[in-house]
């Protein structure tokens, strides 16, 4: 796989370059203009005018303030204008072949009254945000130089808390509104993530490779097809009809290498490519602590660990996975805005150094994985009629997993073992599964006005696990292993937006929900299991409402209520062969939710240089067969039950201060009061524990963050950004369970971030330097689980663009 990895991106780079080069040469019969445009302040200024008097020649900058013209030989006025600014001209000679570098910086205009200005167009962030349902979109053009993962930029939202069961490659979950793991979907453009296998995830996804992450807190527009519950996160990735790249490589702690790259061009023909490929590698070498294991010199294990906890190095857990994402297609065609053929290739290797509990310890588990997924996107406005738009997306993916568990030893910290009776540190095997996987989803809109909006949607998905764990089965007898898995999905949604007035939208929605289940099922009674293959299925329907009331100019409400469905997910239905023990039988879980949020935005001061953003939010979570994942604690493997009743109650507070987009000071606190309201339990027993929080999940948690840009000539910049997190202690179990001395609590965690940003050619080069948990703190999440202590990286960015006319 790794060589056929290989050979697709050298492939790739050679027709890459070959049509980069066509182009340049298409672009020889004219002459060139391109620069920057900034402000007094050196700041670069987006969607500002150039163009050349008496031509249609023109352009808008981009966000980093380029631009780029080109145009036949002649003299020319250029002028540039952007809203509350004094407009520039300059007289300019272009000559064939040549480019003209012509960088300008506008003056502001104190005769401009802001206040008065009315800016036609808005950035699809602020549309976003601005819409009604109760959804956070992240920039992520602004975090494109640190060495964040996906996952990273999200945790600077409110609400959020991304936990993780190690280092880099390690098991992370999404903890949103309370809920976390499979509650919260994720999608990349609109397609559901579950399939791309574990080698393509957001632990290992490189922040350049997505325009924007929206991260919606309540209710989930139909477009995305989510059968989600505590809500949903959607990547949006970079589209753009301009040549690009954007290339980076970042070295840090623990051996840890990351680099990616991202190229792309479009044709004046429609023709366009993209190519996004990324890796990383981590020796995860860092110091731990945890308690003892005993091994005897003869061999014999006592089986004891030690009273107290000792600092070890971690020994076991080398990380480093491969991706390749190809698409290559046309736009602007009368048959279709959009059409894309997509590959993606990617492959992991890790070791697996412990189970869900730290002291469980291992020195010779390791699992693998390669995906294979083709892909189709097609989008097409004004279909058939004015105002109809159609988009479909769809991929097929194989995940091709190898699990392998053949030591026939137990070890501990010291990287001491004893030799055991029986092969496997856990249960034997030389697992091989694959993971065969199609989703469809298709979008049909139709606004034939500002007031009314009518949206179809239907995500059809299917899913087959086949086992080949020969050995495995040979050796225990595993029956079940031969039993195919499959899982088949359909959710179809019909939605209506009305535009009361220019202050107020409401939109009403419903969905229809089924599955169809067929795996193992134990149909003894006995402590001896026979299984058979069964078939379950589930059919469901569930609705909304979501409105939202600009108050005043700087004050939005939003509320909305939905009755939603979260259908199991595959790991949760059949585990993952190796440290997750899969439920057939599980049900889906259903959920009354209602949210309520509050923004006030204002602007004020000189030039309104001054920016001010609160954001209030209220959120009620009434659920029942709650799907809870538990820690089985003698071997450490997971397992899933449904749980009955659970409720949250829950607030997010969020306050931010801008100065003239240099200085920024902000931070977010989260109350999630999750309570079990399940009294009885199935036999008809009071449960000690009824209105206990949850265990396990974080109630309390939040974030600060400061940053400075200081500006120079010529476009260069630093900044330095400083990030502080908190989370307050929870119970590992269940609060009423146990003595006061036996009562497992993990404790309260507070860290500290530090970043230097340095860009110049106002970013075509950059070099930032991070420093995380600076004062080298102990943070656990998931049980326990201990996470890097104080690391270092240094990242390298280049960033090129070119507009295409």
């Amino acid at each position: 796989m790794i060589f056929q990895l290989k050979n697709f991106l050298v492939i790739c780079t050679i027709f890459c370059a070959c049509v980069f080069t066509s182009d340049l040469f298409a672009q020889q019969s004219k002459g060139q203009i391109s620069g920057t445009v900034l402000s007094e302040e050196g700041k670069p200024l987006a969607d500002a005018y150039v163009f050349l008097k008496n031509t249609n020649y023109h352009t808008t900058t981009d966000k980093e303030g380029f631009y780029h013209l080109a145009a036949p030989a002649g003299d020319y006025k250029v002028i540039c204008t952007s809203i509350g600014y004094i407009n520039q001209v300059r007289d300019i000679v272009v000559q064939t072949g040549q480019t003209n570098n012509l960088s300008l910086t506008l003056a502001f205009d104190p005769n401009m009254i802001l206040d008065e200005v009315t800016v036609a167009g808005k950035s699809i962030v602020e549309e976003v945000n601005e819409s009604a349902y109760n959804v956070v979109a992240i920039d992520a053009g602004k975090l494109k130089n640190s060495s964040m993962d996906l996952s990273q930029a999200m945790e600077k939202v409110s609400g959020i808390r991304i936990r993780r069961s190690g280092g880099q490659g390690s098991r992370t979950s999404i903890m949103l509104n309370g809920f976390s793991g499979k509650h919260v979907k994720v999608f990349m453009d609109g397609i559901p993530m579950n399939n791309f296998g574990p080698a393509f995830n957001i632990n290992n996804i490189p922040i350049n490779l997505a325009d924007r992450i929206e991260i919606y807190k309540g209710v989930v527009p139909i477009e995305l097809g989510s059968d989600a519950l505590g809500g949903a996160i959607n990547i949006v990735t970079k589209k753009t009809s301009n040549t690009y790249l954007d290339a980076s490589y970042s070295y840090g702690s623990f051996n840890t290498h990351k680099s990616s790259i991202n190229f792309g061009s479009t044709s004046r023909s429609g023709f366009t490519f993209s190519i996004n490929a990324f890796q990383s590698y981590s020796d995860n070498n860092y110091k731990v602590k945890s308690l003892l294991l005993d091994v005897n010199e003869d061999g014999i294990n006592d089986g004891v660990y030690s009273t107290e906890e000792y600092w070890f190095r971690r020994f076991h857990d080398t990380y480093h996975n491969e991706s390749v994402v190809g698409k290559i297609g046309v736009q602007k065609k009368p048959w279709a805005d959009r059409l894309l053929l997509g590959l993606t290739l990617s492959q992991m290797e890790a070791d697996i150094q412990h189970a869900n509990i730290m002291k469980i310890v291992y020195g010779g588990r390791k699992r693998e994985a390669t995906t294979i997924m083709p892909s189709l996107e097609y989008f097409k406005n004004n279909l058939f009629v004015k105002d109809l738009t159609f988009s479909l997306t769809a991929n097929y993916s194989q995940v091709n997993n190898v699990n392998i568990d053949t030591v026939a030893r137990q070890y501990n910290w010291n990287g001491e073992y004893r030799i055991k009776s029986s092969k496997g540190e856990g249960d034997y095997s030389l697992g091989k599964y694959s993971n065969n996987s199609g989703v469809a989803t298709a979008n049909l809109t139709y606004s034939p006005n500002d007031k009314h909006h009518f949206a179809l949607n239907n995500v059809f998905s299917t899913y087959a696990r086949k086992n080949t764990d020969e050995k495995a089965t040979a050796e225990t007898g595993a029956a079940i292993d031969s039993i195919k898995r499959s899982n088949l999905k359909n959710v179809l949604g019909i939605s209506y937006r009305y535009q009361v007035n220019k202050k107020w939208n409401t939109a009403a929605f419903g969905k229809n929900y089924f599955v169809s289940v067929t795996g193992p099922v134990d149909t003894t009674s006995t402590t001896t299991a026979q299984y058979e293959r069964q078939t379950r299925s589930f059919n469901t329907t569930g609705y909304g409402l979501v409105t939202n009331y600009q108050l005043t100019p700087n004050l939005l409400l939003k509320a909305s209520f939905e009755k939603t469905y979260r259908l199991p997910s595959e790991t949760e239905l059949f585990g993952d062969e190796v440290l997750e023990v899969g439920t057939v039988t599980l049900k889906a879980e259903n959920s009354n939710n209602v949210n309520f949020n509050v923004s006030y935005n204002p602007s004020f001061g000189k030039s309104k240089l001054h920016s001010i953003n609160l954001d209030a939010g209220f959120i009620y979570r009434d659920t029942r067969d709650y799907i809870r994942r538990q820690i089985e604690q003698k071997y450490g493997g997971a397992y899933y039950t449904n749980h009955g009743k659970v409720l949250n109650l829950g607030i997010d507070l969020e306050a931010k201060y801008y100065y003239n987009n240099q200085f920024s000071l902000g931070g977010n606190m989260s109350y999630q009061n999750i309570r079990n309201m399940e009294e009885f339990s199935p036999s008809g027993q009071k449960l000690i524990y009824y209105k206990d929080r949850m265990p396990n999940l974080p109630y309390l948690f939040g974030n600060a963050f400061t940053s400075y840009e200081f500006t120079g000539k010529q476009g260069n910049s630093l900044t330095v950004s400083y990030f502080l997190n908190y989370v307050h202690e929870f119970f590992r179990q269940w609060e009423s369970e146990g003595g006061s001395r036996d009562k497992k609590v993990i404790p309260e965690q507070l860290s500290h971030d530090l970043a230097l940003t340095y860009i110049l050619k106002n970013g075509r080069y950059n070099i930032s330097l991070e420093v995380q948990n600076l004062t080298d703190e102990l943070l656990y999440d998931n049980y326990s689980l201990q996470k890097p202590g104080r690391s270092f990286s240094a990242k390298l960015r280049y960033y090129f663009t070119k507009h295409n006319d």
